[in-house]
């Protein structure tokens, strides 16, 4: 059994992004804890803070006795602390065996590697090829490889995103089967059910800064916590009445019947149908890990479709690549904005408008989407990168106006911006709709969406949860079981 693990008062900066303000958090040896949070809250960057990957620009990290925090990463790992990831990138040309014996060379007098096999439930597919295995056994491995360093301290990083009914089952099973060994458990995880059967306490991050601590009961039922989850509810009143109270009409503008989709072995999407008629605003919701932006993905033809089909106005486009979809008239503005940050404004525009468009079309265009975003005219000449946080989502938006689409597809455009900020963007996301213009709206401020959209689906664990009405589920009820695991009442 290792020491206590202790982080106390950690920072971390990326560029403009406090990505770690104030972080402190003691683990007992043998304890399991979990560190949750909306995208963005610097769950991940903790983990790898602990792990060597990332250096604190302040605070420290101590292992009993141990300093962490000045270490290399190959050191933390000696020190007793390993790392087990959300996608499992093992050496697949070798065998299962190998891999984990490989794993185990990263620390004098390592886990004896049979015993891990069988502790993982590895031990008969030990001679096959790591690239042959299904994702659950591909998830099993990751652990297994972190496991080969004989951690006392294990940190888990969404190991169990992607699973589904009995592979999730037999994830919560290993996790259970690890913390009765003594080890100490750090999780990162957005499933509610595992964070509720393995773990007795939560640590909720937002932003970077720990806003609550607790048994994930009280977490759930914390006002803050699912202000942060849900929105603050200043918004519960729909901006205007909706265009429709079911399912479009014969002919919609998108149509996703039945989709499948996900990334490698891992499938994140089951059976997800949805519509999106002319002018209408549809919102997609869900907690983290849900299968939103996967979604969002395979609609653009930047995640593979498994099954089912994609359909714009009557036309199948599952198999056309992304640029075919943008001649049809659909955009995207995905998540994390990515605009070119050592352009300019207008030749970041410049890139969303079609190619060969005569210069008086193109100038038409940039008229358009300075009117909407009169900040964009303001600072032409600026290089991107120097905007702030809300100008560059403006910018990501302007640039995907000027493809003049009939569909628009937002994914997490208020993610990291000031309440200000956010506001000034519906404002224009309104101005965008009254214009004809048709948004699916990916969001994870719930109620600030929810007053804007005509209808709403909700995704759990890669499938349709609640598809209907925006204004039925203003009162949140219906959100608790997608969000935090407890049952509706309506």
């Amino acid at each position: 059994m290792t020491g206590e693990l202790a982080v106390r008062d950690l920072h971390k900066r990326f560029g403009g992004v406090h990505a770690l303000a104030s972080v402190s958090l003691l683990v007992a040896p043998g304890e399991a804890v979990a560190v949750i949070g909306p995208n963005g809250a610097g769950k991940s960057t903790l983990l790898k803070a602990v792990a060597g990957s990332h250096r604190p620009d302040r605070g420290e990290i101590w292992l009993g006795s141990r300093r962490l925090d000045r270490l290399p990463p190959h050191r933390v790992t000696r020190a007793g602390v390993a790392l087990a990831h959300q996608v499992p990138r093992p050496f697949p040309q070798l065998t299962v065996r190998d891999n984990v014996r490989v794993a185990a060379m990263a620390r004098r007098g390592g886990a004896a590697v049979d015993e891990v096999l069988a502790l993982c439930e590895l031990d008969t597919k030990a001679s096959r090829p790591a690239g042959s295995l299904a994702v659950l056994d591909l998830k099993r491995l990751e652990v297994a490889r972190a496991l080969a360093t004989d951690p006392g301290v294990l940190m888990l990083d969404e190991v169990a995103a992607g699973l589904v009914g009995r592979q999730l089952d037999e994830a919560i099973a290993l996790i259970r089967r690890i913390h009765a060994t003594g080890r100490t458990l750090l999780l990162v995880e957005h499933i509610e059910r595992v964070v509720r059967e393995v773990v007795g306490r939560v640590l909720v991050l937002n932003w970077g800064e720990p806003i609550a601590e607790g048994t994930p009961d009280e977490i759930a039922r914390d006002p803050q916590v699912r202000a942060v989850y849900l929105g603050d509810g200043t918004a519960a009143a729909p901006r205007r009445p909706p265009a429709t109270t079911g399912t479009p009409g014969p002919e919609p503008l998108l149509s996703v019947r039945g989709l499948a989709a996900g990334y490698g072995g891992m499938v994140a999407l089951r059976d997800v149908s949805l519509a999106v008629a002319p002018g209408e605003v549809v919102a997609v919701l869900g907690a983290n890990g849900a299968g939103k932006s996967t979604l969002c993905g395979a609609i653009m033809g930047a995640v593979r479709v498994r099954a089912g089909s994609v359909q714009v106005a009557g036309a199948d486009i599952t198999g056309t690549p992304a640029h075919h979809r943008a001649g049809l008239g659909v955009a995207y503005c995905p998540e994390g904005r990515r605009v070119f940050a050592d352009l300019t404004v207008r030749e970041n525009l410049v890139l969303g408008a079609p190619l060969r468009l005569p210069a008086a079309a193109l100038s038409e265009r940039l008229a358009e989407v300075h009117e909407i975003f009169p900040v964009l005219a303001d600072r032409a000449g600026q290089r991107a990168g120097t905007l702030s946080g809300g100008q560059q989502q403006m910018l990501a938006v302007g640039r995907a106006l000027m493809a003049r689409p009939r569909l628009l597809i937002c994914d997490e455009i208020s993610l990291g911006l000031s309440p200000v900020a956010v506001d000034a963007l519906y404002q224009a996301l309104a101005r965008v709709n009254e214009s004809g213009v048709a948004i699916l709206l990916v969001e994870q401020n719930v109620h600030r969406c929810l007053a804007m959209a005509d209808r709403a689906c909700v995704l759990s664990r890669g499938r349709m949860s609640y598809a209907g009405p925006a204004a039925d589920l203003l009162d949140g009820t219906r959100l608790d079981e997608a969000y935090f695991g407890t049952p509706s009442t309506v």
